[in-house]
């Protein structure tokens, strides 16, 4: 198996760039690894403002991603690997890639368990959550490796915006988390790749940055930073008396869930904290780095 690490932060870049080698961009399978600016990431079929304290991300500059496969909610920064196991085949494998970096934290005397939700825990906490998607001929096992992140965003990143009356997102399941850097301190994010290209008896080597001029990542990447992908996948929910359906209002009006399209059914100090200004966020999505 191949490895690949990215030279880009935009966390965009890094997920068209995954969804292209998962759609036949590569020769698989291979271990793709990335790390982003700071950001959260949604499931596929989650609610952001439900998942995450969307004034608090605008305030921090911490961007708003949602990603193709499901799962839950998590926090990326410079401190935060994230890895991507792609295979051949079709048919999911939900232990191979968290064995794998098990047995490759063993090999340095660091010994990992895996949960029944096949996430790594450290010390009775969580130091990685994991996501999967399958097309017909490849599927992959990606997550994150919380090595020396800032704990502190992580939590208040991840609070809610608001509660929904209803709604059929599917929910986080939130536990207490672990840096590896708090009870092995000289572990950096590099030892951390070098462990598992070690274990995987190969050499890691940097992605060729030309990828990007590809029309399938190009293509990718258009989707994954529009509003319709953005706020026009979330998942039906209900609050007072709106609801709203893929992001479109279908009661008691109907139109975007937008604050112009509120302000006569909302108050003023529930839209600000709704519809925080995104714009700068929008427009620095276009920077590779």
């Amino acid at each position: 198996m191949k490895v690949f690490v990215s030279p880009f932060n935009n966390p965009f870049i890094n997920l068209a760039l995954e969804d292209y080698f998962l759609r036949g961009g590569a020769d698989l399978p291979m271990a793709f690894f990335y790390v982003n600016r700071p950001c959260v990431v949604l499931g596929r079929f989650q609610n952001p403002w439900l998942e995450c304290h969307l004034p608090y991300l605008v305030e921090k500059d911490i961007w708003l991603v949602r990603r193709q496969s499901g799962g839950g909610c998590v926090f990326h920064d410079e401190g935060n690997l994230n890895y991507s196991f792609i295979y051949p085949e079709g048919m999911i494998n939900r232990s191979r890639g968290v064995e794998l970096i098990q047995r490759a934290f063993q090999g340095a005397d660091i010994h990992l368990e895996i949960s029944p939700r096949h996430d790594l825990w450290l010390d009775k906490r969580k130091i990685s959550g994991s996501a999967f998607k399958q097309t017909k001929s490849a599927s992959f096992h990606h997550g994150t490796f919380l090595i020396s992140s800032d704990l502190d965003k992580l939590e208040e990143s991840l609070k809610h915006t608001i509660i929904p009356t209803q709604t059929k997102s599917i929910a986080s399941v939130r536990s207490k988390v672990i840096t590896l850097q708090e009870k092995f301190p000289d572990i950096q994010l590099t030892d951390v790749i070098d462990l598992i290209s070690h274990e995987l008896k190969t050499i890691k080597m940097d992605l060729d940055g030309s990828l990007l001029s590809v029309p399938e990542v190009q293509e990718s990447f258009k989707q994954l930073t529009s509003w319709d992908w953005m706020w026009g996948e979330t998942p039906h929910f209900e609050l007072d008396n709106l609801i709203v359906h893929k992001g479109m209002i279908r009661e008691p009006i109907e139109g975007r869930f937008e604050p112009d399209n509120v302000k006569n059914l909302l108050s003023q100090d529930v839209i600000d904290r709704l519809f925080p200004d995104f714009s700068f966020q929008e427009s620095s999505r276009l920077r590779i780095f």
